[in-house]
């Protein structure tokens, strides 16, 4: 592990690397990113079916729905913020994020 690497800095680097745009190289890294959420609420699902306690249903689709709300918003936000400005605030933040916890490891 690096220090100040995410999967989305990492996917966004190597889609940029092979020529994608900007807009297209973070929907590449926003979209990799599903087969790993659904398959964490697959299993996290299956652990609620299996508990003998009630389980609040209801609570947990609000919950669903008001995520994929803001999760979608943020995307459309995150989106047009690197169409106008570009990914160096984004590249400066991980990199000083880096340093930061490399200073702290060592």
């Amino acid at each position: 592990m690096i220090p100040g690497t995410s999967r989305s800095g990492i996917t966004l680097t190597a889609a940029l690397w092979l020529g994608l745009s900007r807009r297209v190289a973070a929907k590449f890294s926003f979209l990799l990113s599903v087969p790993i959420i659904l398959g964490a609420a697959t299993l996290k699902i299956n652990d609620l079916i299996e508990v003998s306690e009630p389980v609040a249903w209801d609570t947990i689709v609000v919950g669903i729905i008001v995520s994929f709300l803001s999760a979608y918003l943020c995307i459309q936000l995150f989106l047009g913020w690197i169409q106008r400005i570009g990914l160096l605030p984004f590249v400066a933040y991980r990199l000083a994020l880096g340093m930061i916890l490399l200073v702290m490891v060592i």
